[in-house]
C-alpha cells in the first residue's frame, strides 16, 4: 500500500466522527508510529480531526486489563494538546472532570495521601466509565503482558467502538506476534477490525515522512535513498547523530561533513539493522581498501558477496582514519573531538588536493584535447594553476610545465613560474631532494634541478641543531655545510640540545653527536663536534651527582 493511502486512511479516519478501529501493521522500525503521529498532529493543525479528545497507550509495561483502562484515561488530553506528552496537570483535569460527572463540585488533589487513598478506588473504578468520543491510539500490541490475552485486549477495543462511541487505531508488528496473539488477531480481526492498512514504506517514502527538507535532511536523504534504507527508527538514529557532527565540522569543507554523514549513514545502518540482507558491521569496517574485494585470500560467501555489491554501489565504500572516528561515534554515541577534528583536517587537506589537483589537470586539458590556436589560453590556465594551487602540484609536473613554456618561446614566463613554485612550498625541505628517486627519475629542466639544489642548501643552512640531528638520525649522509654548522656551535648549543631530549630520543642525539670522533679518519670539523658534545657532557655531569653518573654511560670521565 503505497503512502500517500496510507496518508489518505489516516486523514479521513481522523476527520470523522463515526466509531470506527483502524490497524496499522508492519515490520519493526519502518515508522508506523512516527507516520501516525506525524499526520494526526498535522491534523491537529488543519482543524481536521473531529473528536475533541484523545489518549496514546503503549501496551509495553500494561500487566491487567484494569491497567489498560485507566491508562487510556491517564493519557487523554484535549485535541488542542495533541503533540504534547500527557501531564499531571492534564491528569488532574480529567480527574476533576470525572469528579464533576458524578455529582462532585470540584477536587483539589494535593500531595495528600491520605485524600489520595480515599478517591483512588473510586477514580479506578469511574474512569473508564467516563471515556467516550475520543481518538484512541493503542501501540506495540506485539509487546503486551502475558498476563493479558489478546482476545481481552480486542475485546476492550471492539468495547471502545460499540458503547464508547470512540475512534481505535491499533499499530502492531505481525511479524513479532506471539502464536497465540497472531491466532488470535486473525480470527478476531473481521469483528473487530474495520479497516486494515499495512504499512511498508519504501526508502523515498521515508525519507519524506522522517527528514526535514533542510542542509542534513537533503545531504542525508541523498545516502538513505542510495542504500534504499526503509526504517524510520534507523533514519532517526542517523539523524541524530548527524546533529552531534555538524557543530564540530562547521568550519571545515562542505565536502568534509558531507563525507562525514555518506559514513555515518552506513555504517548506523549496519550497526542497527536487524536484517541478514544488510552488510554486517564488522565486515564494513574490514574494508579499508577501494580494493578489498581483491586482497580476500579466503572466498567470500554469497552473503558476503551481496555485501560487497552493496558497498560497490554506495560509492565503493571503504572507510579511512576520518570514517573510524565517525564509527567511534555511532558504537559510543559520543566521540573524540580533537580526534576527530585531527582526522577532518587531514580529510579536508586531501580534497584540496585533489580539488587543485583538477584545475591543473584541466588547464593541460585545453593543451592536450584540441587542436585550436590557444596558446595564450592555455600559458594563462597554467599560470593561474600554479598561483592557486602550486602547494598541491608536484614536482614532476612543474617541471613538465616549464618545459612546455621554453618549447612556446615564454622562458621568462618558465623563470617566474619555477620561483612562485619555490615561495610557495619553501618549508618543505624533502621536496627540494634531487636524490629522491621521484625528482631523480623526473627532473629534467636545468633550472629546476639548480634551483631545487640551491633551496635545499638554503634549507639546511638555517636549521637549528635539533633539525639536523633529526635529519641525520633518519640515516640520510650528513652535508658539508651540516657538519660546519655542527661544528660552528657553541658549548652552551650543546648543553642546551642534550638537556632537551627525553626518553630513547636522548641516547641517540648523543651517540650521534659523539659518534664523529670515532670515525677511522675524522676530519677537523668532525672531531670538533664531537669534542664540544663531551664538554656539554661534562658540564651537565657536573651539575649533580645524579647527571655525573648518567653521562658516564656515555664513556666520559671528569672528576666531578
Amino acid at each position: 500500500m503505497s503512502i500517500e493511502i496510507i496518508q489518505q486512511q489516516i486523514e479521513r479516519f481522523l476527520a470523522s466522527e463515526a466509531p470506527e478501529v483502524m490497524s496499522i501493521m508492519g515490520s519493526w522500525g519502518v515508522g508506523k508510529t512516527y507516520a501516525w503521529n506525524k499526520y494526526l498532529v498535522n491534523a491537529k493543525n488543519q482543524r481536521k480531526i473531529a473528536l475533541s479528545k484523545y489518549s496514546y497507550v503503549s501496551l509495553f509495561g500494561i500487566n491487567s486489563l484494569d491497567d489498560l483502562k485507566f491508562a487510556i484515561f491517564e493519557n487523554t488530553v484535549e485535541r488542542k494538546l495533541i503533540g504534547r506528552r500527557p501531564s499531571v496537570e492534564s491528569f488532574k483535569t480529567n480527574t476533576s472532570e470525572l469528579l464533576k460527572t458524578f455529582g462532585k463540585k470540584s477536587l483539589s488533589l494535593g500531595p495528600s495521601p491520605a485524600l489520595l487513598d480515599h478517591y483512588h478506588s473510586m477514580i479506578d473504578s469511574l474512569s473508564y466509565l467516563s471515556l467516550g468520543k475520543a481518538i484512541i491510539c493503542i501501540d506495540d500490541f506485539e509487546r503486551k503482558s502475558k498476563n493479558i490475552d489478546a482476545q481481552d485486549i480486542l475485546g476492550l477495543i471492539s468495547q471502545l467502538k460499540e458503547q464508547k462511541r470512540c475512534k481505535v487505531v491499533l499499530i502492531l508488528n505481525e511479524e513479532n506476534l506471539c502464536q497465540g496473539s497472531s491466532i488470535d488477531y486473525v480470527k478476531l480481526r473481521e469483528k473487530v477490525i474495520d479497516t486494515e492498512l499495512r504499512f511498508n514504506p519504501n526508502a523515498a517514502d521515508c525519507i519524506q515522512i522522517a527528514l526535514n527538507d533542510d542542509r542534513i535532511g537533503r545531504l542525508l536523504g541523498e545516502n538513505i535513498a542510495k542504500l534504499q534504507i526503509n526504517n524510520i527508527r534507523i533514519i532517526k538514529k542517523i539523524e541524530k547523530l548527524a546533529g552531534l557532527l555538524a557543530p564540530l565540522l562547521k568550519d571545515y569543507d562542505e565536502q568534509v561533513f558531507a563525507r562525514a554523514l555518506h559514513s555515518l549513514t552506513l555504517l548506523t545502518w549496519c550497526y542497527y539493522s536487524q536484517s541478514a540482507e544488510v552488510p554486517a558491521y564488522d565486515f564494513v569496517l574490514s574494508r579499508t581498501s577501494a580494493f578489498g574485494d581483491l586482497d580476500n585470500e579466503l572466498p567470500l560467501t554469497t552473503r558476503q558477496q551481496g555485501w560487497s555489491a552493496i558497498l560497490r554501489r554506495y560509492d565503493n565504500y571503504a572507510l579511512d582514519d576520518f570514517d573510524l572516528q565517525v564509527a567511534r561515534l555511532v558504537e559510543n554515541g559520543y566521540l573524540h573531538e580533537a580526534d576527530l577534528q585531527e582526522a577532518a583536517a587531514a580529510l579536508q587537506e586531501k580534497i584540496f588536493a585533489a580539488r587543485c589537483e583538477d584545475s591543473f589537470q584541466e588547464a593541460w586539458r585545453k593543451f592536450n584535447e584540441s587542436f585550436e590556436d590557444n596558446t595564450q589560453d592555455v600559458i594563462h590556465c597554467l599560470s593561474e594553476s600554479f598561483q592557486n594551487n602550486a602547494r598541491y602540484i608536484s614536482p614532476a609536473n612543474l617541471d613538465g610545465t616549464v618545459r612546455l613554456l621554453r618549447n612556446l618561446g615564454k622562458n621568462r614566463m618558465a623563470t617566474r613560474i619555477i620561483d612562485l613554485y619555490i615561495e610557495k612550498r619553501e618549508k618543505d625541505l624533502e621536496l627540494f631532494n634531487l636524490d629522491s628517486p621521484s625528482n631523480r627519475q623526473q627532473l629534467k629542466d636545468q633550472e629546476v634541478i639548480s634551483k631545487f639544489s640551491q633551496k635545499r642548501r638554503s634549507l639546511r643552512t638555517k636549521r637549528s641543531l635539533q633539525e639536523i640531528c633529526e635529519q641525520l638520525m633518519q640515516s640520510e649522509p650528513a652535508e658539508d655545510n651540516e657538519e660546519a654548522q655542527l661544528a660552528q656551535a657553541s658549548v652552551e648549543e650543546y648543553v642546551q640540545l642534550f638537556k632537551a631530549q627525553k626518553g630513547q630520543k636522548l641516547s641517540a642525539v648523543v651517540d650521534l653527536c659523539l659518534q664523529f670522533s670515532r670515525c677511522g679518519e675524522a676530519s677537523e670539523e668532525q672531531k670538533l663536534i664531537s669534542d664540544k658534545a663531551a664538554e656539554a657532557l661534562k658540564i651537565i655531569g657536573r651539575q649533580s651527582k645524579l647527571n655525573a653518573s648518567r653521562v658516564k654511560r656515555f664513556g666520559i670521565s671528569d672528576d666531578f
